[in-house]
Order: structure tokens, then sequence, then C-alpha cells
């Protein structure tokens, strides 16, 4: 099994703590009844931690849109003020 490591100290792949695929691998070297019972548990694990990191890449990722567009709206609001200053100053 080849996993990807980021940037993110501890997780691999796609969000997944690093602690998980261990516990996954140390399970796959137990015994058949041991690993019946518990690689259902530890992969429900993985997939929540999966979806968590994928929730947070989004949460991420529209924070980060609604911050730049946050921005353009703070300057247009800049702009038209200084366009109606300069047509108030245009009409006296």
């Amino acid at each position: 099994m080849s996993t990807v490591i980021t940037h993110q100290a501890g997780l691999v792949g796609d969000q997944v703590p690093l602690e998980l695929i261990e516990l996954k691998e140390r399970i796959a070297a137990q015994s058949a009844d041991i690993r019946a019972e518990l690689e259902p548990l530890v992969e429900d694990a993985l997939e929540h931690a999966r979806f968590r990191g994928r929730a947070m890449g989004l949460a991420r990722d529209a924070l980060e849109r609604f911050r730049l567009d946050l921005a353009m709206l703070e300057f247009d609001l800049e702009a038209t003020r200084r366009e109606r200053e300069a047509l108030r100053a245009l009409l006296q």
C-alpha cells in the first residue's frame, strides 16, 4: 500500500492521520479472528477521517472565497464612494 504524505504533519493521502494507517497495518498482522473483529472498526474510523478531511478542505476553500469576495466588495464600495464624491463636486 503506497501512501503520499501531505505537507501537514501526521496526515497521509487524503487527510487520514498517520496513526490510523499504522493501526490498520498492525491489525493486519493479527490473527484472523482479531482482524475480523477490528478491521471494520478501523475502516469506519478511516472513512470518518477522510470525510472530516474533505469537509475541512471544503470549509477552507469556502472561507478563502468569502475573503476574496469581501475584498472585492470593499474595493467596489470605495470606488462607488469616490465616484459619488466626484459627482457631488461637479454638481456644486
